[in-house]
């Protein structure tokens, strides 16, 4: 099984229908989605995916439609060119053309180089002035790609945070005094941990971005006891009202969020097996100590944005 860096498996050793239905399977599992949750996120798309009709024809050992695969992988949160290239998969299954695809993976050997008379010394090799030229504006733009403007928080193209240690802090709260860190259910329904506001002096435990894909990120919460978890929205709830706590880090849609920047340095995140928004329970009137963060409907309101400090 072969997987993406942010754990998403892909088809790519696929070499039987069999195989390639695993994988589909296992990419269901990753989405950490059920049934009746990808039907819903397909619809919400406008797509058609059926619960009973996915469920089927994954059970089984034959390919899938190219509608339902498309719609699947989409649903469990990849994106167009990722269902495209599962498609190709499947394309090239269906048509035999997998010996093709595994001759093309590799490299044809070096041609051995035509003998030359003894009496020939071999000329040495010299760049044409256009080539040297070229190649030199190519390293120029490799080297400020990866410099980006010198800023040590923001990648400028993208707006984008850096792999780091942070402080989390939601933008209504006035003098940004409080982030987000470890607490409890203020009900007391619960005594797990989840994510709440808490005053930023004392926040626990360490918080680290991770990035995944372009603007997407795990939220990592490094315990020096209980080790690394991931945030998550708990049981990958779809709807409003979803808890964040941690849990082991395996890659699923519901433990990345896209940051959607919103104003300079500040951002939206977006939990990405939804599309909803991080909020804290109570809106932008809510600026006390133990407030939790949830997944809510998209408003706009401050309490749905948030700034990030880095810390060295």
């Amino acid at each position: 099984m072969t997987r993406r860096d942010d754990g998403a498996p892909q088809p790519d050793a696929a070499t039987t229908a069999a195989e390639y239905v695993a994988a589909l399977r296992e990419l269901r599992e990753w989405s950490a989605l059920t049934y009746r949750q990808l039907a819903a996120k397909a619809e919400a798309s406008g797509r058609v995916l059926p619960a009973s009709t996915v469920a089927a024809a994954l059970g089984r050992a034959t390919l899938p439609r190219a509608e339902l695969i498309e719609a699947l992988v989409i649903a469990c949160g990849l994106g167009a060119t990722d269902a495209a290239h599962w498609l190709e998969v499947r394309d090239d299954l269906a048509a035999g053309r997998i010996g093709e695809r595994a001759e093309e993976s590799e490299p044809p050997p070096p041609a051995e180089p035509p003998a030359e008379p003894t009496t020939r010394r071999r000329r040495p090799w010299v760049w044409p002035a256009a080539a040297v030229a070229a190649a030199a504006l190519i390293a120029a733009a490799v080297i400020f790609a990866v410099r980006g403007d010198g800023d040590d928080h923001l990648d400028a193209p993208h707006g984008r945070l850096p792999d780091g240690k942070y402080l989390i802090k939601p933008a209504h709260i006035p003098d940004g005094s409080l982030c987000l860190g470890e607490g409890r259910e203020r009900n007391r329904r619960t005594d797990r941990p989840i994510a709440v506001q808490r005053p930023c002096k004392n926040v626990f435990p360490d918080t680290y971005l991770v990035v995944v894909a372009p603007d997407v990120y795990r939220i990592e919460w490094r315990n020096p006891v209980d080790g690394v978890g991931c945030l998550r929205v708990d049981d990958a709830m779809m709807g409003p009202g979803g808890l964040l706590s941690p849990i082991d880090c395996t890659g699923a849609a519901h433990q990345r969020f896209l940051f959607e920047p919103v104003d300079p340095g500040v951002f939206r995140i977006r939990p990405v097996h939804s599309g909803l928004c991080v909020g804290i329970i109570g809106g932008p009137a809510e600026i006390s100590d133990g407030a939790e963060a949830e997944q809510a409907v998209c408003t706009g309101a401050t309490d749905q944005r948030f700034r990030f400090e880095r810390i060295d």
